[in-house]
């Protein structure tokens, strides 16, 4: 048998909907609750998903990461252009074809204007030997992971990119470079909708995001990208202290 699928909306007074009905959050609870050992699909929409999310969205999210659902973004309040099972969106079909080109050794900007910009990975052995030690202590090269990153990428679409500007923008370019040359799968976006967010966040093992770019992510980012993370490790770069957060 399949998944029984609940549409969750959020509308813009902060009122939800569960299939069409009006519920609390505590009869959400209950729903997902109520039948231990169903599994659940969550199809959720958000009036105004660029916008500032409710708090009821937020808290909606946890619920969703603490049982470790599945859900599936819409951008639409009938949910026409929800991801199926047998389908994918088109902002999903763009990072599919994203993570496949960094599994084979290319680090992937995508651009605000939708393009793609490839940066082929190092050679382990053209990199320092301290470089690669300080890297595999981070993320060891025996699992290999996707390394999905959220910062600046308006140098991506200059004439002629380069690595200076690119690590003028992103502080941390270097240690990108550093987890490419290991074998790890590097992509990186600019963030944006809730949408795009999971998008480029499906499947990753580790999520950086750098300070800069954090307050400008929709409320309630962590809680919408953890559940379609094979693992939810999150870090945001600290531009003051030069270090990774924990989130």
């Amino acid at each position: 048998m399949g998944a029984t699928i609940l549409r969750v909306s959020v509308l813009a007074d902060g009122n939800v909907l569960l299939n069409g009905n009006r519920v609390t959050l505590s009869e959400l609870t209950a729903a997902l609750d109520g039948r231990p050992g169903e599994d659940f699909v969550i199809w959720y929409y958000r009036k105004n998903a660029g916008g500032e999310a409710p708090p009821v969205s937020v808290e909606i999210m946890k619920l969703i990461t603490e049982r470790r659902l599945a859900v599936r973004l819409s951008s639409k309040p009938d949910f026409s252009d929800t991801v199926l099972p047998h389908g994918a969106s088109a902002i999903e079909q763009v990072f599919a074809a994203i993570r496949q080109r960094a599994a084979q050794r290319q680090m992937v900007i995508h651009r605000s204007d939708g393009r793609q910009l490839m940066v082929p990975a190092l050679a382990q052995d053209a990199a320092p030997a301290d470089s690669v030690a300080a890297v595999e202590r981070m993320l060891p090269s025996s699992v290999k992971r996707n390394v999905a990153v959220i910062g600046e990428t308006s140098w991506a679409s200059a004439e002629k990119p380069n690595l200076r500007d690119a690590a003028s923008a992103i502080p941390f370019f270097g240690l990108l470079m550093g987890f490419g040359a290991i074998g790890h799968a590097v992509w990186v976006f600019d963030g944006g909708t809730d949408a795009v967010l999971v998008a480029g966040c499906r499947d990753a093992d580790l999520v950086i995001v750098d300070g800069a770019r954090a307050d400008a992510l929709p409320a309630g980012w962590k809680d919408t990208v953890a559940p379609v993370m094979r693992v939810a490790q999150i870090r945001v770069f600290d531009r003051a202290t030069q270090e990774l957060r924990k989130v």
